[in-house]
């Protein structure tokens, strides 16, 4: 007998879960592999552990609204970089990255459309595009869509899934705050609605 022998084990190679493409999606709250249907079915909840996934703006739509019944406003409304900002990647070069990832000119979709037999002027943002942040277009948006209610003597709602301000766009990104809520307080002054969610 040796008195230094190895001794045998046997190796056990464990298969990792490969779920199939869009059929399965795995919760990162719970880790439990969840069919993809639940997930929709439950308006991007998981079934498990409630976990909320993030969803589209044309999904936040088509649950808050009366499908058809939306129309858009101000889509021709692209952002420019101001301030030709400069890091290790161009802001021009990031928001060209994002419209073709998101498929969104902006971080915000703005209209009318109807949730029930009540018009109101509906503004949905998408994290999707730099986070949701606020820039120049992004306030402008926003107030013309308050000031065009207001007009319209409509309410607002107003879906907010933002990172803040925009900051390649320094202080014209701050100024929209102001901007806004300036054309929310004229708002509220015709005794309006403004709805936030």
């Amino acid at each position: 007998m040796r008195l230094f022998s190895r001794k045998k084990y046997t190796s056990i190679k464990v298969r990792k879960k490969t779920l199939p493409d869009g059929l399965w999606v795995k919760c990162p709250e719970c880790q439990e592999i969840v069919y993809k249907h639940e997930i929709e079915s439950g308006h991007g909840v998981c079934p498990k552990c409630a976990h909320h996934f993030s969803i589209t703006w044309q999904e936040r739509l088509a649950l808050l609204t009366e499908e058809g019944s939306f129309e858009e406003w101000d889509a021709n409304l692209v952002s420019v970089d101001p301030l030709l900002f400069q890091g290790q990647v161009s802001y021009t070069a990031k928001l060209a990255e994002s419209r073709k990832k998101s498929g969104l000119k902006d971080a915000i979709v703005c209209g009318q459309a109807r949730i029930g037999p009540f018009a109101v002027a509906l503004g949905i943002m998408d994290f999707r595009f730099l986070g949701g942040s606020m820039g120049s277009v992004v306030g402008e948006k926003v107030t013309r869509l308050v000031e065009r209610a207001t007009a319209q003597k409509i309410p607002v709602v107003i879906i907010s899934a933002t990172g803040g301000a925009r900051m390649y766009e320094g202080l014209y990104s701050l100024m929209q705050m102001a901007k806004t809520s300036a054309a929310l307080a004229r708002h509220a002054a015709a005794n309006l609605p403004y709805i936030s969610i």
